[in-house]
């Protein structure tokens, strides 16, 4: 039962209708690469649409950090004004950003999933070659029965698989904080340190059965061998301690599987944990995630978050268990 909660098919597609691709290819509006002079535009935009968008007050902060830069970023012009804008994101010391984080458009964008793909596709061409992006839409727990909502997740659906994205997941991520109640920790594993070489080899048993969306994609594209690769230097870059990770053991040494306490860029992590097949079915889920709510509590971290896939039933139930609650729906828009 991996778990993968950093922002990485959406191969449960009966939340929206599927979309034929788009035909109305005309040439009414302009794209262009943002430059230092547009920081004040892009700074005033508003957004009245039920999703998760970048207030001026976060830009400005995070333009500052480079977590955002005018040159990851793309406006949509039409007759002189603008009408959609693409904010991309990355690692303050990264060179090539990760994630398009804000697609949004005005009422006057006449087909805003036409412009929204042209913005992206502008994106991805300007970035090249590297790790694959992400777009994310976040949308409240409810947003499937909000007209508005699944408006403002179709037409961005839609620019999506238009502009070069080719697979989408839904997912729901949880928070929880230190003054909620703590399950015990386990009394029937042990939590040991493990080099890099065993975390590898436990990441490739673990994809057996697995639920995860991106494990299964990954796994019939490139194979395990592959898959583990990916998944270690993805969490080795990720930000945390490489020293939390932890192999769970029973009592007589058998593994059963591992945890991978890392964070996001804004919080502490339930990032990876990870049951082996044969393992399966004994409730360790439980036992794996209150041991790393105890690591980041007893390290000082109040807000502790994590994601899963909508589809993956046992690990939302586990999550709620761990008085975790339901803050979002991620949309994940892959490569």
């Amino acid at each position: 039962m991996p778990l993968r909660c950093s922002v990485r098919t959406w191969t449960n597609e009966s939340r929206l209708s599927k979309l034929e691709p788009m035909t109305d290819s005309r040439d009414d509006f302009t794209i262009r690469r943002a430059t230092p002079d547009d920081v004040p535009l892009l700074q005033e935009w508003s957004c009245d649409e039920p999703v998760a968008w970048v207030d001026p007050e976060r830009l400005t902060a995070e333009l500052a950090s480079g977590n955002y830069r005018p040159e990851w970023s793309w406006i949509a012009e039409q007759d002189g004004r603008p009408v959609a804008r693409a904010l991309w994101w990355g690692q303050a010391d990264a060179n090539r950003p990760a994630t398009l984080d804000c697609l949004t458009s005005t009422v006057e964008a006449a087909k805003p999933e036409h412009i929204g793909a042209a913005l992206i596709r502008a994106g991805l061409d300007a970035f090249g070659a590297g790790p694959a992006l992400e777009f994310n839409v976040d949308v409240s727990p409810a947003w499937a029965d909000d007209a508005a909502s699944v408006e403002a997740v179709r037409w961005r659906h839609e620019a999506a698989r238009a502009g070069g994205f080719s697979r989408t997941t839904e997912r729901v991520s949880f928070a929880r904080s230190s003054s909620d109640a703590v399950s015990a920790r386990s009394q029937r594993l042990r939590f040991v340190a493990a080099p890099d070489d065993a975390f590898h080899e436990l990441f490739a048993l673990v994809a057996t059965g697995t639920l995860d969306a991106h494990t299964q994609d990954m796994v019939a594209r490139e194979g395990l061998e592959a898959l583990a690769d990916d998944d270690l230097a993805f969490y080795r870059s990720l930000p945390g301690e490489r020293d939390a990770w932890r192999v769970a053991e029973l009592l007589d040494g058998t593994t059963v599987g591992f945890i991978i306490p890392t964070r996001t860029a804004y919080d502490a992590s339930i990032s990876y944990l990870g049951v082996l097949p044969e393992h399966r079915g004994n409730g360790y889920v439980h036992d794996l995630l209150a041991e790393m709510v105890h690591v980041h509590h007893g390290s000082g971290q109040d807000r502790i978050v994590g994601t899963t896939d909508a589809a993956n039933t046992p690990m939302r139930g586990a999550f709620e268990r761990a008085g975790f609650s339901v803050t979002r729906v991620r949309i994940v828009h892959e490569q």
